[in-house]
């Protein structure tokens, strides 16, 4: 009897909580385990901020998946996924090369939209995550460190603001008191869903760091060296960072799987696919029926769910359900060593909480790490 093919596409949060537990949690079945991902290292999105003020290393927020999946019994496969053929249940690579399954899950993120946005090629976008460390750690080996740049982060969420914080930090740092010029360009207002002292917060921060906002702006084009605003206005930009609200990494249209009108994967509370019993999606890609925010802490705790209920689907068990918390502990970095967090109304911020969330993210780390 040939054994059941597990196939995991996209080494996103959720599937690496799968591969740590394969072992443990499928020994002794007639179970194996791929995980497709092409490139061989998964970016904690949790400590980038981090990472681009110059608190960490890069390699501290990278995930070796080869070494994970061998250390857990999982084959891991640097291909490039194509497309989806659900009746034959198989995958196409970019290769050329297909590859079986028996069931498949999905967790290959979102990333920041482009459109209608025109030259959207001139700047960088903050996902996917390891693209962007390499553009600002290229950017900052080639500043001329006699000339003041300009630098604009085009998105007003917490991704803009702890990014536009962070990079900041870094110059400042690393660069002294040279007048360069920092702005945050959103579409709407600042934060917005958070709570009015969180968003007062961060503007104290910004403002400190000496950035600029821009609220209820809309930026329609970008060129190699500046940005056209929809008033007509064109401002200067020497290094540009769109962090806009997400849309899925690639058409899915023609896989055969349910999408909502956005392009995501329509799933059930159990993580499967609508009406699909062997094919499940979580993490960004995945649209419940009552959608939740594009935040990783959910394809973190999907993790452990998703583990189950493929467990459960290869016994042939009930499924269990996925009860995300509506209200979650939020934990934004303020450039600087210090951070803000909040659920619903509580709010607080100082230097102890940039503790309290470098313990949470570094003890994520080890787990994957070891």
């Amino acid at each position: 009897m040939n054994p059941i093919r597990i196939l995991l596409i996209g080494g996103g949060h959720a599937h690496i909580e799968v591969v740590r537990r394969f072992q443990s949690l499928f020994s002794g079945l007639a179970v194996e385990m791929m995980l497709l991902n092409p490139e061989p290292m998964a970016v904690y999105s949790g400590m980038i901020p981090g990472v681009v003020a110059g608190h960490y290393r890069t390699e501290d927020c990278l995930i070796n998946l080869p070494a994970l999946c061998e250390c857990h019994g999982v084959t891991w496969n640097p291909g490039r996924f194509k497309a989806l053929e659900t009746d034959a249940q198989r995958v196409l690579l970019e290769s050329g090369e297909s590859l079986t399954f028996d069931i498949l899950s999905l967790d290959i993120g979102s990333v920041p939209a482009t459109e209608p946005m025109q030259g959207a090629v001139h700047a960088v976008t903050v996902k996917p995550a390891h693209q962007f460390l390499r553009h600002w750690e290229a950017f900052l080996e080639q500043v001329d460190r006699t000339k003041p740049r300009t630098v604009s982060v085009v998105g007003g969420g917490v991704a803009g603001v702890e990014l536009g914080l962070a990079m900041a930090h870094r110059i400042q740092t690393t660069q002294g008191e040279r007048p360069w010029h920092w702005r945050l360009i959103a579409g709407g207002g600042l934060l917005e869903g958070h709570n009015p002292m969180v968003r007062r917060r961060a503007k104290q921060a910004l403002d400190a760091a000496g950035i600029h906002c821009l609220t209820h702006v809309e930026v329609t084009a970008i060129q190699a060296d500046g940005l056209q605003l929809a008033d007509g206005q064109r401002l200067h930009s020497d290094f540009t960072l769109l962090c806009t609200s997400a849309v899925p990494p690639q058409s899915l249209s023609g896989c055969g799987l349910p999408l909502s009108e956005q392009g995501y994967i329509r799933v059930d509370e159990d993580l499967r696919v609508k009406s699909m019993h062997n094919v499940f999606a979580v993490g960004d890609i995945a649209h419940f029926p009552r959608p939740l925010p594009k935040a990783g802490v959910y394809a973190v705790r999907q993790g452990p769910v998703l583990a189950q209920n493929l467990l459960r689907l290869v016994r042939g068990e009930p499924l269990q359900p996925f009860h995300p918390q509506r209200r979650y502990l939020k934990l934004i970095s303020l450039g600087e060593k210090k951070a803000l967090a909040s659920r619903g109304w509580l709010y607080c911020s100082g230097a102890w909480v940039w503790r309290w969330k470098n313990r949470i993210d570094v003890g994520f780390m080890e787990q994957y790490q070891r």
